[in-house]
């Protein structure tokens, strides 16, 4: 704990030379009044200058000043680190609690996650609630908030997922599905109405219908010479790919538009 009186005796006798600031663990400043107290002192000796006077006056205002100071003032501003670190030794001595940080438990991961949702953090929040399902995969309430999170995230196929694993897990306040405000998403997706008839689950995907095979079309016909068409097309494509005129992305484009057309 540093004293005031202390402090204001070393400014009175040092403070030419800064002791006090480095007594006050203002080492930076101390280094400042060192120097400047240093080149005064040259400058009298070989120049005769008397510079050597304004480092000892501020040495002497300082003394001033933390004489003056109230106590309070000067714990506040010197002591207080200290006292802080002071206090909590203490509460953790009462407490019968060590410096390490507590290991990561279930409700910590689901009140961190709550939190991160209410500040519009989904992204952490979607992780929180994650590692809470390492400790309790089947939880409810758990694929309740990632259902949630992911539908403010925007994430509908991951939404639904949670949202079913929640209804097949226990969860019955059916009234949040249709009311919450950050299942709005997928309340408006065509597939909701579906997902909420088929009994809150995803219903299975259907196969696409099968398309022509282009090539059992008949040679000399008109689909066969179109057929063969598209099919030179899609080659001068895979060229221009090849090439590195058109990207991977570009190129299934063009192939889509052709296959479709």
């Amino acid at each position: 704990m540093k004293n005031k009186i202390v402090a204001g005796i070393l400014a009175l006798l040092f403070g030419l030379f800064g002791v006090h600031r480095f007594y006050l663990g203002q080492r930076f400043l101390g280094i400042i009044y060192f120097s400047f107290a240093m080149f005064g002192i040259f400058m009298a000796v070989e120049e005769g200058a008397p510079i050597i006077v304004a480092p000892a006056i501020l040495g002497l205002i300082d003394s001033i000043l933390l004489f003056a100071m109230p106590r309070e003032d000067f714990d506040d501003k010197y002591n207080a680190k200290r006292r802080r670190r002071s206090h909590r030794r203490d509460w953790q001595r009462y407490h019968g609690q060590s410096h390490r940080s507590p290991a990561p438990s279930l409700s910590a991961y689901k009140s961190s996650g709550i939190k991160n949702f209410r500040n519009y953090y989904f992204e952490e929040a979607a992780e929180d609630f994650e590692m809470a399902l390492d400790f309790a995969p089947n939880d409810p309430t758990l694929h309740f908030n990632l259902a949630c999170t992911y539908s403010m995230l925007e994430d509908a196929e991951r939404g639904f997922f949670h949202l079913e694993r929640a209804v097949e897990l226990g969860f019955n306040k059916l009234d949040k599905i249709h009311q919450h405000d950050a299942l709005a998403l997928l309340r408006a997706l065509p597939s909701f109405d579906a997902f909420v008839e088929n009994g809150y689950r995803r219903p299975p995907a259907s196969l696409p219908a099968p398309q022509a095979n282009l090539l059992d079309e008949q040679p000399g016909s008109d689909e066969a010479s179109a057929t063969s068409d598209i099919l030179n097309q899609i080659v001068e494509l895979g060229k221009l790919r090849d090439k590195g005129i058109l990207t991977e992305e570009e190129f299934a484009q063009q192939k889509r538009k052709l296959l479709e057309g």
